[in-house]
C-alpha cells in the first residue's frame, strides 16, 4: 500500500502542475484508498470522497466512474463499513452490467463477496467468489482468476475444506508466468506454503 500511496501522490503532483483534472481526481481517490489500507481510515476516506467529488465536477465522459466507485467501495470495506461499500459497489456493477464482457466484472464480483463476508459468514460470499472465478476463467484473465481463487481458498479453509481450496489455488497459481513480487502472488504462495518466488525455474513466456 505504501507503494500505491507514493505513486498516487506522484500522479497527483504531476496532474496538479499540468492541470490534468481527470488524473488528479483518479489519483486522489487512489491515494485515499491507499491510506485506508495503511490504517489511516478517516483521512483516507475523506480523500477518497474528495477524489470522487473532483471527478463528478468534470465535464468529460464518466469513463472511470465504475472503477472509482469500486475503489471507494473497497475503501469503505477496509474501514469497517461494508454496508456502505456494498451500496457503492452495486452502483458500479449496475453501470457495467451483469452481462458485461469486461474482465473487471470478475473483480467486482470478488469484492462483493468480500464485503458480504465482512457482514456475516452466512452471507452469499461463496457464490460471488465462484462467479468471479468463472468470469475470470471465461475472459482468460489469469490474475483475476488467481484473486478469486485466493478468496475461495481462504473461505474454504474457514469452512473446514482446506484441501479443496489448496487444489483450486494451486491450479490458478500454476498459470502465472510473471508478477511474482506482487501482493496477490505473495499471498497465494503464503496460502500454498510455497517458500520462494516460483520454484526458481525458467519460464518461457509466449509472445
Amino acid at each position: 500500500m505504501e507503494q500505491v500511496q507514493r505513486h498516487a501522490q506522484a500522479v497527483m503532483d504531476i496532474a496538479e502542475e499540468h492541470e490534468f483534472q481527470i488524473w488528479r481526481a483518479v489519483a486522489t481517490c487512489l491515494h485515499g484508498a491507499a491510506l485506508v489500507g495503511m490504517d489511516q481510515a478517516e483521512e483516507g476516506l475523506t480523500q477518497t470522497n474528495r477524489g470522487i467529488e473532483l471527478y463528478q465536477e468534470l465535464k468529460s465522459p464518466p469513463v472511470f466512474w465504475h472503477l472509482l466507485l469500486s475503489i471507494q467501495a473497497w475503501a469503505y470495506g477496509q474501514a469497517g463499513r461494508p454496508t456502505r461499500g456494498l451500496v457503492l459497489l452495486d452502483e458500479a456493477m449496475g453501470i457495467i452490467g451483469q452481462d458485461s464482457e469486461s474482465p473487471i466484472l470478475a473483480d467486482l464480483c470478488r469484492l462483493k463477496g468480500e464485503l458480504l463476508l465482512a457482514l456475516s459468514p452466512e452471507n452469499q460470499a461463496e457464490a460471488w467468489f465462484e462467479k468471479a472465478l468463472r468470469i475470470a476463467q471465461e475472459r482468460k484473465a489469469v490474475m483475476l482468476e488467481l484473486r478469486a481463487a485466493i478468496s475461495l481458498c481462504r473461505l474454504w479453509r474457514e469452512q473446514g475444506k482446506p484441501e479443496q481450496g489448496r487444489q483450486l489455488l494451486s491450479e490458478a497459481y500454476e498459470q502465472m508466468s510473471e508478477g511474482f513480487t506482487t501482493a496477490d502472488l505473495k499471498e497465494a504462495r503464503a496460502l500454498l506454503g510455497v517458500e520462494t518466488a516460483r520454484k526458481s525455474r525458467n519460464v518461457t513466456v509466449k509472445r
